[in-house]
């Protein structure tokens, strides 16, 4: 229905869903020609992006990301989505959200609070939802194309590595030694305090992830050999309801994730001795150990140890800085721990490298 309202005002309806749109203008035609735009988008298959927030459009994306990703890359985008992005700017129209929004408001600011990977992640969700957007026709250009994500060298991520000390957290040789003692302890009648407790003893030798740890079978221990093959992980994952639950992902974290070990001595003495599952560590009914529950049991161990709370990523830094101590290649300690690329295991060690080298060029003063 279109019908003039007023002198010189125009007014033109239509029905969508039994809710109705209306389109004004100063003329007829002006009217006429707003409601056949909007027609128009409805027929390519457009949203009306006028009232639309940039938050809504963000769960359009993640509904088609939840398709191409595996569920625990898929559970990040959606942590650094709701965690970052949508509590800052979600509020806005997409088509209101620009580079200055986006630089100030979210990168800048996260960047004098959060790490440079972060931040990263949060600059790549932003940059690949609005090129959605473009590309789906919702918004001219996309903003992030000007906008600057600082460097990892940049003095803001500097500072704040300075101030929290600038060091990854291993295991001292004393803490070592009283861990050790306590992963296999038993109580007099001979039952362990800490069932599977030597698999972070595995890890300790290894460098292996928590997930790849709790997922490792018997399957992949090669006896003849004495080697250990990482192809899968268990993960935390979320049904329709919002439930957690644990699945697991047959391939691994990255591309080099998937590797083969070659257990040493120590490696070899925590394997368990009778198979009662698939699973090299296991529960009482044989299904893998959950996540959680490891963190939970390594607290408790702790704990007995006398060894402040640490984080069970603190077995694979141990295990890379006995490496860089032994003057291991980094390239062959990247291989080991499975990391996407020699960068990547650089920049998580720098300091324990540039120790190394402070070391060596100690060295070559005394060669003279």
């Amino acid at each position: 229905m279109i019908r003039e309202y007023e002198p010189g005002k125009w007014l033109a309806r239509l029905t969508i869903n039994g809710k109705q749109k209306a389109f004004y203008g100063k003329s007829e035609k002006e009217a006429t020609k707003k409601l056949n735009e909007f027609k128009l988008k409805i027929s390519k298959g457009k949203r009306n992006l006028r009232n639309i927030q940039y938050s809504d459009f963000l769960d359009i994306w993640l509904k088609r990301k939840k398709m191409e990703l595996k569920p625990q890359s898929y559970h990040r985008l959606v942590y650094t989505v709701d965690g970052h992005i949508k509590p800052t700017i979600g509020f806005y129209l997409l088509d209101k959200i620009d580079d200055a929004l986006i630089q100030e408001e979210v990168i800048n600011a996260k960047s004098k609070t959060h790490s440079y990977s972060s931040v990263k992640k949060i600059y790549d969700a932003l940059n690949e939802s609005l090129r959605f957007a473009k590309s789906n026709g919702d918004i001219t250009h996309n903003p992030v194309d000007l906008v600057v994500m600082p460097t990892q060298a940049s003095k803001t991520f500097a500072n704040k590595k300075k101030e929290a000390g600038g060091n990854i957290e291993i295991l001292s040789t004393d803490e070592i030694k009283r861990f050790i003692t306590v992963a296999p302890a038993a109580y007099k009648s001979g039952k362990p305090i800490f069932p599977n407790g030597m698999m972070f003893i595995l890890m300790l030798n290894t460098g292996i992830r928590i997930g790849e740890a709790v997922a490792v079978s018997w399957e992949d221990y090669d006896d003849a050999d004495k080697t250990l093959r990482i192809s899968a992980s268990i993960i935390q994952n979320k049904d329709e309801a919002g439930r957690n639950f644990i699945e697991r992902q047959e391939s691994v974290k990255t591309r080099n994730s998937e590797r083969i070990l070659k257990l040493n001595s120590k490696a070899l003495d925590a394997l368990p001795t009778k198979k009662s599952s698939g699973y090299i560590f296991c529960t009482k009914d044989g299904n893998p150990i959950h996540p959680r529950s490891a963190r939970d049991m390594l607290d408790r161990m702790l704990v007995r140890a006398e060894i402040p709370h640490k984080s069970t990523h603190v077995f694979r830094h141990t295990f890379a800085s006995r490496l860089f101590e032994k003057d291991v290649d980094v390239k062959v300690v990247s291989e080991l721990l499975g990391h996407a690329s020699v960068a990547t295991t650089y920049n998580t060690y720098i300091t324990l490298i540039k120790k190394r080298k402070a070391k060596a060029m100690e060295a070559i003063e005394d060669m003279y």
